[in-house]
């Protein structure tokens, strides 16, 4: 008799991502999970908010979403121990921390998570840490400096995956990162679904929304929360559309601010042109409705919305921060503009100052810059390879 072949044990991966909304790092984290071996591995997703549920189910993956439950506040021993029981019913052999903010994970919960993978922990760095200030080198608990924290909070990682250089070069010059621990890969998009609209498609949408063939449309998608800075964004767009006819601005994503953007809007000239979508989620149609995108952050690591818009040819606007500073050239695929009100207010009139074939052409060589570096079949491959997560290419070979 012949008896069955026992198959390999699956490695058992827990991504852990601290979020209340969906948006760009949870874009790529789902990126990601689309290009997994599932032969090989098991992967379970937990988050705060259940921001990725109906995504998975959509694209059939087999991820087991959870809820994010061991706690962030109290004393330190307090959280260790909560992140220690937490981790130890879900049994991870690696652990991927999926930062949006630096320090969304601190020190206790590292520690647990070193403890319980034995050292197999690895984390997405998604978003610029703040520049190291006096305050940082504090003491903490009475006893260790918050610097010190954070170099321990370091070494215990294996592996460090950053979204740009400026992220990579915050964490070393600032917080004594070894650079030997950080990966850099530009993330990338479908260049295919972000694609520009035919005639057709654009018409079809703006009809939808009610918006004129002919009107100028700006569009912004990002989540409605303080460092995107979309209050900049209406503001401009309220002077200008005081003096331009047929402007009209998207807003697309959800979060904390939006109630006090919607009384901002409300607040500025013809206001009625001014719409609020919600989450949506694939922007590819309404990008493909609009002519201008505008990033006005405070803040970004990368940029993966900026990429999205470039892609679908439009003329692009983002302020000076890390991410896009390094996707962007001034006035060849796209403008950058200073950070604050009168930064975006100038970047967007520029943009609209632009003759149609000039805006054009400007949308046509982001777009080239997108096929050329920011490919997301790369990208993931880039990504899992360094966390040595086995991709399901990697299986068919």
């Amino acid at each position: 008799m012949f008896s069955a072949r026992k198959l390999p044990a699956k490695d058992r991966l827990l991504f852990v991502r601290r979020t209340a909304v969906f948006g760009g790092s949870e874009t790529v984290i789902l990126d990601l999970l689309k290009r997994i071996d599932y032969e090989t591995n098991s992967v379970l997703l937990a988050s705060h908010a259940d921001v990725f549920t109906e995504a998975v189910r959509d694209l059939e993956l087999p991820v087991t979403c959870l809820p994010l439950t061991a706690d962030f506040t109290g004393g330190y021993l307090h959280v260790f121990v909560s992140w220690l029981q937490y981790l130890q019913r879900l049994r991870p052999d690696k652990i991927i921390l999926a930062e949006g903010e630096f320090r969304d994970f601190p020190l206790a919960t590292a520690l647990a998570a070193y403890a319980i993978a034995r050292g197999n922990v690895w984390m997405m760095e998604l978003h610029p840490a703040p520049v190291s200030t006096n305050k940082d080198s504090r003491a903490c608990w009475g006893l260790i400096p918050l610097s010190v924290r954070e170099g321990i909070r370091a070494r215990l990682i294996r592996g460090v995956l950053s979204d740009s250089q400026g992220v990579k070069e915050r964490l070393v010059k600032a917080y004594g990162y070894n650079p030997e621990k950080i990966n850099v890969v530009y993330h990338g998009v479908d260049t295919n679904r972000f694609s520009p609209a035919s005639y057709e498609a654009r018409r079809a949408l703006r009809r939808d929304l009610r918006i004129p063939d002919e009107a100028t449309v700006i569009v912004s998608t990002a989540r409605l929360d303080q460092c995107k800075r979309l209050d900049r964004l209406i503001e401009a767009f309220g002077a200008l559309n005081a003096e331009r006819d047929k402007l009209w601005l998207l807003l697309t994503g959800d979060g904390p601010l939006c109630d006090q953007l919607k009384r901002l809007a409300q607040s500025v000239t013809n206001h009625a042109s001014i719409k609020f979508l919600g989450h949506v989620r694939d922007v590819s149609r309404v990008l493909g409705a609009s002519d201008i995108y505008v990033l006005p952050s405070d803040q970004e690591g990368f940029g993966i919305a900026l990429v999205e818009a470039m892609a679908c040819e439009l003329a692009c606007i983002a302020t000076k921060t890390i991410g896009p500073s390094e996707i962007l050239q001034d006035g060849f695929n796209g403008i950058l503009a200073e950070l604050s009100h009168e930064g975006v207010l100038k970047g967007l009139s520029r943009a609209l100052s632009l003759e149609a074939k000039e805006r054009k052409a400007l949308g046509s060589r982001a777009r080239q810059t997108v096929l050329e570096n920011f490919r997301v079949e790369e990208a993931v491959a880039k990504s899992l390879e360094f966390m040595k997560i086995n991709t399901a290419v990697e299986r068919a070979l």
